[in-house]
C-alpha cells in the first residue's frame, strides 16, 4: 500500500510541476505575441507618420504650384482643401472595407507566426523516439 501511496505523490507532484511548466509557456507565449504586435503597431506608426509628413508636404507644395497657375495662393490652398475633404469622404465611405482589411492583415499575420511556430517546435522535437532507437 505505501508503494501506490508514493507513486501516487510521484504523480501528483510530476502532474503539478507539468501544470506550472504549461502555465509558464503561455505566459511565455502571450507575452511573445503582445510584444510582436506592439512592434508592428510601433512599426506601423513610424511609417504612418513619415507618410503623412510626406503627403504634407507634396500638398503643400502642389497649393503653392496651383497658386502660381491661378495668380492666387488662396485659390490654390482651396483646391488642396476640396482634394484634401475628398480624400476624408472616399475614407468614411469605405470604412468598413479598410477596417476588413487591415483585421484580415492582422489575423494573417498571426496565423502565420502560429505556423511558423509550429514547424519550429516539429522540427525540435522528435516525432517518434521508438523509431529513432531502431535506426
Amino acid at each position: 500500500m505505501d508503494d501506490s501511496g508514493q507513486t501516487f505523490e510521484n504523480l501528483k507532484k510530476d502532474l503539478s510541476t507539468y501544470l506550472e511548466l504549461k502555465l509558464a509557456l503561455l505566459k511565455l507565449n502571450t507575452y511573445e505575441r503582445t510584444s510582436k504586435v506592439v512592434s508592428v503597431l510601433s512599426y506601423g506608426s513610424m511609417v504612418v507618420l513619415v507618410a503623412f509628413f510626406a503627403v504634407l508636404f507634396v500638398f503643400i507644395a502642389l497649393g503653392f504650384f496651383i497658386g502660381d497657375l491661378l495668380d492666387s495662393y488662396a485659390a490654390g490652398f482651396g483646391c488642396m482643401s476640396l482634394l484634401y475633404l475628398l480624400i476624408i469622404g472616399i475614407l468614411l465611405l469605405n470604412k468598413k472595407r479598410i477596417q476588413e482589411i487591415i483585421i484580415n492583415a492582422v489575423i494573417a499575420s498571426l496565423i502565420e507566426n502560429d505556423e511558423k511556430q509550429i514547424k519550429e517546435n516539429e522540427k525540435s522535437t522528435p516525432t517518434d523516439p521508438s523509431r529513432e532507437a531502431a535506426h
